[in-house]
């Protein structure tokens, strides 16, 4: 992940979800459809209906999981593999899932500072999260973001982060088992994984490479000839992990 593409996530945050869009249509098997924007409603007993617009929805026409990812040409291909953790199960209420145009089987997510800024907001997402779940909807959740407060599922149950480093997260979760969460973690160093997108339950999991999203993000955004790399990210790195940036930077740049 570059830190300095923060700076631009609005840009930024519309491009990668093109790009996954476009990805994802080239890997799904036949009765799938990735979009953007598609917006669902929930209705649960006893609430008012609530509508969502998940930044990609894949989506059937009626519902149908898992072994070894699909990669370009419908070939298997090596993903990366989650830190699964836990809560025990959960006790489910009955939702119906209402669109307009298809039933939707996965919803995926691409935070923003406004989801990460303020309690409410985390909350809300919580609250969105669950509402997806209880409908039966897999949820994946993409943190590229180091500015706000943690705002994915419980991490509790992970390896402690390293003091003074970057860390990104995704967090992937299947109904029905809402407490039982997938998480990649993604150090700021490391070349950013292939991670899993659920579909139904009869289908292989798809791959998504977030590295390739970004590259693409980065390169036909022309980023390279607008950043400044004189001038710090923002939000400021670590010492270490500036240091380790500086490094990059210079060493591309001679």
């Amino acid at each position: 992940m570059n830190p300095w593409l923060e700076e631009f996530w609005r840009d930024v945050h519309a491009k990668f979800l093109v790009y996954a869009c476009d990805n994802l249509n080239a890997e799904l098997p036949p009765g799938l459809q990735a979009r953007i924007d598609e917006r669902l409603a929930v209705d649960a007993e006893e609430e008012e209906a609530r509508a969502y617009v998940p930044d990609i929805a894949v989506t059937e026409s009626w519902d149908r999981p898992a072994g070894p990812a699909l990669g370009p040409g419908g070939q298997t291909m090596a993903a990366a593999e989650p830190t699964v953790v836990d809560f025990g199960e959960g006790i489910l209420r009955h939702l119906e899932i209402v669109d307009s145009r298809a039933h939707v089987i996965t919803a995926i997510e691409l935070l923003s500072p406004s989801n990460k800024e303020e309690a409410g907001s985390r909350l809300d997402w919580k609250a969105k999260r669950m509402d997806y779940l209880r409908g039966g909807i897999n949820v994946v959740e993409i943190d590229l973001l180091r500015g706000g407060a943690w705002t994915l599922p419980d991490r509790s149950l992970l390896k402690p982060l390293a003091p003074g480093r970057v860390t990104y997260h995704v967090c992937v979760t299947r109904p029905p088992r809402l407490t039982r969460h997938e998480f990649y973690v993604l150090p700021l160093r490391q070349r950013l994984p292939a991670i899993r997108v659920p579909l139904r339950h009869t289908d292989r999991d798809v791959a998504l490479d977030l590295q390739v999203l970004v590259d693409q993000v980065y390169e036909r955004g022309r980023y390279g000839s607008v950043i400044d790399y004189t001038k710090p990210p923002h939000p400021p790195l670590p010492e270490e992990e500036a240091a380790w940036a500086r490094g990059i930077v210079s060493a591309r740049s001679d």
